[in-house]
């Protein structure tokens, strides 16, 4: 199968978000700058954040009286699993009506930009992925998106979720190599250096990096941490790598990737279909989130996934829970993050849509139901400042490979 060719046009698609707040690459603005559209720049929206009570715990009767006065809450999603969650408080919270938007975390950042810069606070809870760090650097501290970090909650996580400082992270998943597990009893990838070899040419699918920051965010990891990717060079081939003229193993492996005619997609639940398909004799593998494994189970998909890749897995990926500057409804928006942190007992519904094979809840009380522990998961820190400060040479040097 020939490399699907990456259109230039989209190579702007995070950068021109981040631009439309004044960087793309760098540190930006920091927290003393102005926020388009904020009244008097980050300076009020902390100050409004404070009036708020975003530094406050309260209990969740208590912000239910106060919901109820308010009767909505909007919520700009990730994953299409908050209908669930939309359900679930709906029942519990019988008054307070959720508008749920699933949306893509890159087309979430735009959006929220756009709308702050215009004046226009749609948002109460933002459920994202932080896209190369832009989220923590830009929008948090911008202040066009706020923590809240009940005390109540944060301190049943484990570390160093307990101790975050991006947001609230109610569980984590990672990137995982999925494989056909009619044809392949075992993963057949135990090294990221396998997918460089002759044996998977044209086999490879992986959504497109200039599309997807959870892909763009993966190779930044492998960048960072160049010498494990060094390592597992030589554990895979017995040398020690040729760079070839690359900055380092991480970049090498980016460039010894790409020429080995990938497939390309827009979808990371193409990717499970065409990996699990029923009846192949010579299946591709694919690189997807891990929580794609309950696609296993919906659409009768032999799909396997395999955790133990040397140097890592992946980096983790962080789910981050945010209040929108200015909500029009902050008593609700506290209310509903609360819900889908699963409450102060750890069993509030609005977690279990996401406790789920491929991940991870973040709380030492709550049981999940993934077999690998939390504390095995062999992952790569997720390192907003180096992904936000490096994700323009990464996707320059992406472009130049096609």
């Amino acid at each position: 199968m020939q490399r699907t060719k990456v259109r230039l046009a989209a190579a702007a698609l995070i950068c021109s978000a981040m631009l439309a707040i004044g960087g793309c690459g760098g540190t930006g603005g920091g927290a003393e700058s102005k926020g388009n559209g904020a009244p008097g720049g980050a300076q009020a929206s902390a100050g409004w954040a404070e009036q708020a009570g975003l530094n406050k715990t309260e209990t969740a009767a208590e912000l239910y009286a106060k919901a109820k006065e308010e009767g909505t809450v909007v919520l700009y999603s990730m994953s299409s699993r908050v209908s669930d969650v939309k359900d679930s408080f709906e029942a519990k919270y019988p008054g307070v009506k959720v508008e749920a938007y699933n949306i893509s975390s890159v087309d979430m950042l735009e959006k929220l930009i756009r709308e702050h810069g215009a004046g226009v606070y749609n948002a109460d809870v933002i459920f994202t992925k932080d896209t190369g760090g832009t989220f923590t650097m830009e929008l948090l501290k911008k202040g066009i998106v706020h923590k809240y970090m009940p005390s109540d909650i944060v301190s049943k996580m484990t570390e160093p979720y307990k101790s975050q400082v991006e947001g609230l992270v109610p569980y984590v998943e990672a990137r995982g190599i999925f494989y056909n597990s009619e044809v392949y009893p075992k993963p057949p990838i135990t090294n990221w250096w396998d997918l460089t070899t002759p044996e998977w040419k044209g086999r490879i699918m992986i959504s497109d990096p200039m599309k997807s920051a959870d892909t763009m965010d993966l190779f930044l990891a492998m960048v960072q941490n160049a010498d494990d990717m060094k390592q597992a060079y030589k554990d895979k081939f017995g040398k020690d790598i040729d760079l070839n003229g690359s900055p380092n193993a991480g970049y090498e492996f980016i460039r010894r990737l790409s020429a080995n005619d990938l497939i390309l997609t827009n979808s990371g639940g193409d990717i499970v279909k065409a990996v699990g398909k029923t009846g192949q004799t010579k299946p591709p593998i694919g690189l997807a989130v891990s929580t794609k494994l309950r696609e296993a189970q919906g659409q009768g998909l032999k799909l396997g996934v395999s955790y133990d890749i040397k140097p890592k897995v992946s980096h983790v990926e962080q789910a981050l829970l945010y209040v929108g500057d200015q909500s029009k409804h902050p008593n609700a928006a506290k209310l509903l993050i609360r819900w889908m942190a699963g409450e102060a007992d750890g069993n509030g519904a609005g977690l279990k849509p996401f406790n789920i094979w491929g991940a991870w809840p973040t709380r030492s009380d709550v049981k999940q139901v993934e077999d690998l522990p939390l504390e095995k998961l062999n992952v790569w820190k997720y390192d907003p400042v180096f992904f936000y400060e490096n994700s323009p040479q990464i996707r320059d040097f992406w472009l130049k490979q096609q």
